[in-house]
């Protein structure tokens, strides 16, 4: 395999520069993209004798309170190499939908709601902090089964092992992999791709979205089954369900998956669903609402998620959401049943 590819750097460099075109003027990304003339030989030069090495993570608090850990803008470079150049090579089922090309979430919940009529029993559930336990050690040796180049293992090894720094302290991660990181992804669909095969040849609807697992069967029987199946290969990666997010019982009634209800009645929203919207879309609109600008990205903020609701329900949006009007707001609130 190999990464001292040109068009794969350029790839990587062009995707990194729009990821990063609203960071601050103090990120690195903009001094990497003032030096690109003299950085790009000497990353391939790098990439292609094997000598790279990523850099300590910054371990970042948000003002929400949410902790992140950022990868400098050449390890994000890098790591968006290494997930074009492995995609090719690691099998990715087509049940597995969250990949790039697999449809997405939107294509998940259709498929779903296509199969209900033919099921009577579901078991939807997920893995508990499925990125923090993943185990590297078998993560590396399903790899190493396909990527036969060393310098890549390195590489790969290095993105899960990395090192975090704050406050003048660092820690190795000893186990899961790095969050937000562009081989995540890639990385999170191949370790359970054996439960993929495994449910396929069973027989019965199987669709995974990263770690939410969801199972349709038209006997009892042939639920219980599934859900042992599931359980067992899940128990062999070391990883747990969620207890709080799984559900086994009848279609009828009705349970949650990737923001949707489902029920005989149809498909709707989650409650959770619409309370997430109702306290981000409120919080925006208390911290902007006296500037016209404000008002207006609040409003942009209420027809992206119309979109994305639409996406997975159908039809068309009503004439008050494309108009772009603020004062609509509460009406669509109303309308979502937020209140």
């Amino acid at each position: 395999m190999e990464l001292a590819n040109s068009k794969l750097l350029d790839a990587a460099y062009r995707w990194l520069c729009h990821q990063r075109r609203a960071w601050p003027a103090n990120a690195d990304v903009w001094h990497l993209r003032f030096t690109w003339e003299t950085a790009r030989p000497q990353l391939l030069a790098q990439l292609g004798a094997g000598t790279y090495c990523f850099a300590a993570l910054d371990k970042i608090t948000k003002a929400n309170g949410e902790v992140v850990h950022v990868w400098g803008a050449r390890d994000a470079l890098v790591l968006k190499v290494l997930a074009l150049a492995l995609a090719p090579v690691l099998p990715v089922s087509g049940r597995c939908t969250h990949v790039k090309g697999q449809g997405g979430a939107k294509a998940a919940v259709r498929a779903v709601r296509a199969s209900l009529a033919a099921n009577n029993f579901v078991m939807r559930t997920d893995v508990k902090s499925y990125y923090d336990s993943i185990d590297q050690h078998r993560m590396l040796e399903k790899l190493a089964v396909y990527v036969k180049d060393r310098a890549v293992l390195n590489l790969l090894w290095q993105a899960m092992r990395r090192t975090v720094t704050w406050g003048g302290l660092y820690r190795e991660c000893p186990r899961g992999i790095s969050r937000g990181c562009p081989l995540s992804p890639l990385l999170g669909a191949f370790y359970l791709h054996q439960l993929d095969l495994t449910m396929v040849r069973s027989g019965w609807f199987y669709v995974r979205f990263m770690d939410d697992i969801l199972v349709l069967a038209p006997t009892r029987w042939q639920l219980r089954r599934g859900v042992a199946t599931v359980n067992q290969q899940l128990a062999a990666l070391g990883l747990a369900q969620h207890p709080d997010k799984t559900f086994i019982g009848r279609i009828a009634h009705g349970f949650d998956f990737l923001g949707y209800h489902f029920s005989p009645q149809g498909l709707g929203l989650a409650a959770q669903t619409r309370a997430n919207f109702v306290a981000r879309y409120t919080r925006l609109y208390e911290q902007s609402r006296h500037t016209p600008e404000g008002l207006r990205r609040a409003w942009e903020y209420v027809r992206r998620w119309w979109r994305w609701v639409q996406g997975g329900l159908g039809g068309e949006a009503p004439r008050w959401v494309n108009a772009g009007q603020p004062h609509a707001s509460s009406q669509f609130i109303r309308a979502t049943g937020g209140g």
